[in-house]
């Protein structure tokens, strides 16, 4: 255990130096190759910005990996799945190229799908996949069989894109991506397994060493390399901690832990889709891929007159729903863990609710002017 928690420090501490070194190095790559998020009316940033954060992240998480893996192979090597080991490698370079593709020359959001489904369907080939499903009250499994793969690609392809969704404030993505990734390792260190340990420590550290630079005013942007690429490593990873779980609470830990994203996300889509009246059902399902200022933390934005504060808030938030989900691991209760799943829903909804009447009161009309009402007589 010590050999392991000091390797995820070295795999940490190596992946936040390269990622911190790494930035000027992505914003002048960014200038030179005029991948810049100008801004607009969905954004809330008034300058253009490098958006080739993701390269930065991609280098310490390379460096920090792979030389603390490459250190211990000799004592670890015949523990780990080679085929796992290799299509999450591959599957994670082709999320990456194809978001850097998108960062410099636009890529079409179908083509993005296609190439993260690839990537995640290959994960799945190789066995890493929610298995069965425990409902409360229940005694027995539910064995997903042949929809496993279905669900998990679903899950995975779903979470990379939520996580991608709420790269929307400064300082608000790779924070929630540090606490939940670190999260995630706290499973993995209580499960044993030696790779998502080292893979999810290069990552919190990576998260960290990129966050530095992107709190408000950001100078450098995640883009989408590293926003796809580092959804697409959490919600592998959950799947991994969902694995080693027990069956009561296999599927509920990845919902509980990634609950931020996720829900929002589904939250947004339903707001998009029923939100045009009259509406064909065609143009409700384009309505889905449009970009708006409806997800959480724009909405909190506004209520909180700061975005620092709604990316603290939010964070906050996160951690809570983490501390939720390794207290269902460990507990595996089921039935805690599909209340906890239900108040993690509420709390989401109960965010945008406040920040949404906020949002309303500032747009609305002033009401007519008052006129004193004279003493008669």
């Amino acid at each position: 255990m010590a050999s392991l928690l000091l390797a995820a420090l070295a795999a940490a501490v190596i992946a936040a130096l390269v990622t911190s070194l790494m930035v000027p190095v992505a914003n002048w790559l960014a200038v030179a190759l005029r991948a810049l998020d100008a801004p607009g009316e969905r954004k809330l940033h008034t300058d253009p910005t490098p958006r080739l954060g993701g390269l930065a992240v991609g280098a310490g998480l390379l460096f920090g990996v792979g030389l603390v893996a490459l250190a211990r192979w000799g004592v670890w090597g015949g523990r780990i799945s080679r085929s796992e080991l290799a299509v999450v490698l591959l599957g994670t370079v082709m999320v990456f190229l194809v978001g850097m593709a998108d960062d410099v020359v636009g890529v079409p959001p179908l083509h993005k799908i296609l190439v993260e489904t690839a990537a995640a369907a290959m994960v799945v080939a190789a066995g890493l996949r929610f298995s069965v499903l425990t409902l409360p009250g229940s005694k027995g499994e539910l064995a997903l069989g042949i929809l496993a793969g279905v669900v998990t690609v679903a899950w995975i392809v779903g979470a990379t894109n939520a996580f991608n969704l709420i790269d929307g404030l400064d300082g608000l993505a790779g924070g929630v991506a540090a606490i939940i990734s670190s999260s995630l390792l706290v499973c993995g260190v209580l499960q044993g397994h030696r790779f998502t340990v080292v893979l999810l420590a290069g990552l919190t550290g990576a998260c960290l060493g990129f966050l530095r630079h992107n709190w408000e005013p950001a100078r450098i942007f995640l883009g989408d390399a590293g926003s796809l690429t580092v959804g697409f490593l959490l919600a592998i990873a959950a799947v991994q901690a969902s694995i080693k779980a027990s069956a009561a609470v296999a599927i509920l830990v990845p919902i509980l832990v990634l609950g931020l994203p996720v829900m929002d996300t589904l939250l947004v889509m339903i707001v998009r889709f029923f939100g045009l009246s009259r509406a064909t059902l065609r143009d409700r399902l384009l309505r889905l891929g449009h970009a708006d200022l409806q997800h959480v933390h724009f909405l909190l934005a506004e209520h909180a007159h700061s975005r620092r504060k709604a990316v603290m808030w939010l964070h906050v938030v996160t951690l809570t729903f983490c501390a939720l989900a390794i207290v269902v691991l460990v507990t595996k209760n089921a039935v805690a863990g599909v209340l906890l799943v239900g108040l993690e829903f509420l709390a989401v909804l109960g965010l945008r609710t406040v920040g949404l009447a906020s949002r309303l009161r500032r747009v609305a009309p002033p009401g007519p002017a008052e006129t004193p009402i004279s003493p008669s007589g």
